[in-house]
This record gives C-alpha cells, structure tokens and sequence, in this order.
C-alpha cells in the first residue's frame, strides 16, 4: 500500500475554516469517488516551525501502488473536477509518495 501525502496552502481571502469546510467537504467528495482509493484523512495545521513556511493542511490518500494513485488523479472526469475544484479554496499544493514504517500504533481516532 501507498500513502499520497499532499501539503496544501488556503487560496488569499479564506478563513483557514472556509478553507477546511471545503477541503473536507465538496472537494473531499470527489476524492472519494476515485477509482481505487483505499482510504482519505485531513489533517489541520495547527502550528508550523519556521511559521513562515507553514502549510494550512495535510492530506492522506492511500492506493495499493503509486501507479494506481497516478491512474486515479488522471482518470476523468474526476481529473478536470479536481482541477477547477482547487480553485476555489487552494493557492498552492505539493505532493509526495510513502510508504509508513510504524514504531509504535496511534491511538485509533
């Protein structure tokens, strides 16, 4: 299994909770319609050091390949919605591919 973790910045002149009713709202909602997901988490930034760079969010998709992952993002029309939905409530974005090496299990939410 892969984990797309995605760093996200709120788009100038929203609060950070328009922002997040939005992320986890009607853009999660095509998320989670993507061929292939195996799971989908929202985290809220609620302090970055250095400040200056902080992010507001952090998005958790889990695929079984990165391959997968990939085919999911491009397939349409989720593609294109995905695309004029960041518009709306993103300034900026960045991604990564992990996978998790776990030391020690959270507490479940």
């Amino acid at each position: 299994m892969i984990k797309r973790v995605s760093f996200l910045r709120r788009k100038e002149g929203l609060t950070k909770e328009q922002f997040f009713a939005h992320w986890t709202g009607p853009h999660a909602d095509i998320v989670r319609q993507l061929p292939g997901i195996r799971g989908l988490r929202f985290g809220r930034v609620q302090s970055w050091n250095p400040e200056e760079a902080a992010w507001d969010g952090v998005g958790e998709v889990w695929f079984d390949s990165i391959e997968a992952a990939v085919d999911a993002f491009t397939t349409e029309p989720f593609a294109s919605m995905l695309v004029e939905d960041r518009k709306k409530f993103m300034r900026e974005a960045q991604s990564c591919f992990v996978t998790e090496q776990t030391s020690i299990q959270p507490p479940r939410d």
